[in-house]
């Protein structure tokens, strides 16, 4: 009985195995998994301007050479954050296609600003004062004013973020979908 136990184990072992293959997901499933993945898809930058207050003219002004000595009243950090990124929402089912049985083509969309903001309150103790004298401090309503003006001057310069940090991105994300599809067997190709 022992011998035929092990005859029987034997022939178990040495059977040739059927090799049991996944399932390959279907471009639908790729399209929800790839989504997931917004995190990985986008980068928050921190820039932090500087607003003047010009005491003389009352005006907020950002333009260094138009500062007059002896004229500044403040000077009013502003930080703007900008999430910068792949929008992995508009990637469509329609922007993956298969070109042969295990490599996808796939149509990233372009990078772009996702979300912008500051922050409206102010901390006075980040404030400096730049005058001497017996001058008003500056109110609320004038530092929203700069906050905004600044806020503004950044957001205007999106064509220069877009240079600095779109191939980045753009490589990061390209590197993170590749491993990700490797693991199932599946080798991404990518257009733009």
């Amino acid at each position: 009985m022992l011998a035929a136990s092990i005859a029987i184990l034997i022939a178990v072992i040495a059977w040739p195995q059927k090799k049991t293959e996944l399932p390959q997901p279907d471009k639908n499933e790729i399209l929800g998994m790839l989504q997931e993945q917004s995190q990985i898809a986008s980068t928050e930058v921190t820039i932090r301007k500087m607003g003047i207050y010009d005491s003389e003219t009352h005006i907020a002004t950002l333009n260094p050479s138009k500062w007059k000595l002896g004229k500044r009243l403040c000077v009013i950090p502003v930080d703007v954050t900008i999430r910068y990124g792949i929008d992995l929402n508009e990637l469509k089912e329609t922007d993956l296609q298969f070109i042969s049985d295990d490599t996808l083509q796939i149509r990233l969309p372009q990078p772009k600003i996702i979300d912008k903001s500051f922050k409206p309150a102010t901390n006075q103790d980040e404030i400096v004062t730049l005058s001497t004298g017996l001058r008003d401090k500056v109110g609320e309503t004038t530092i929203q004013q700069i906050k905004t003006m600044a806020f503004e001057d950044v957001i205007s310069q999106e064509k220069e973020l877009q240079a600095q940090l779109a191939d980045e991105l753009t490589r990061n994300t390209e590197t993170v979908f590749t491993s990700l599809l490797n693991t199932l067997g599946i080798h991404p190709v990518f257009t733009h």
